[in-house]
C-alpha cells in the first residue's frame, strides 16, 4: 500500500503531474523548470520576446519560476527584458 506522503513526493518530482500532452496546443513548457503547463488555467504568465518575429506569452508553473526567469532571462535563452 502506498502512503499519501509517497504520492506527494512523487507528484513533487513529476515534471508533468497532470499528465498533459506536450503536443496539445493548449499546453506550454515552463522555460525555467521544464514542467508542462495548461495555458487555459495558467496563473503565472508574461509577455516576452520569443523569436525574431515579436512578442509571445510565456507560461510558468509557479510564481517562483516566473521570478527566477524575470531575474535572469538570459540564463533560460531569452534576451534581456
Amino acid at each position: 500500500m502506498t502512503d499519501s506522503n509517497d504520492a506527494e513526493v512523487q507528484n513533487a518530482l513529476d515534471p508533468n503531474p497532470e499528465h498533459l500532452d506536450e503536443n496539445d496546443p493548449n499546453v506550454a513548457r515552463d522555460p525555467v523548470c521544464g514542467m508542462l503547463v495548461d495555458k487555459r488555467t495558467a496563473q503565472n504568465t508574461m509577455s516576452a520576446p520569443v523569436n525574431d518575429k515579436g512578442v509571445g506569452t510565456l507560461y510558468f508553473c509557479s510564481p517562483d519560476c516566473k521570478a527566477l526567469f524575470e531575474a535572469n532571462p538570459a540564463q533560460y535563452g531569452y534576451p534581456s527584458l
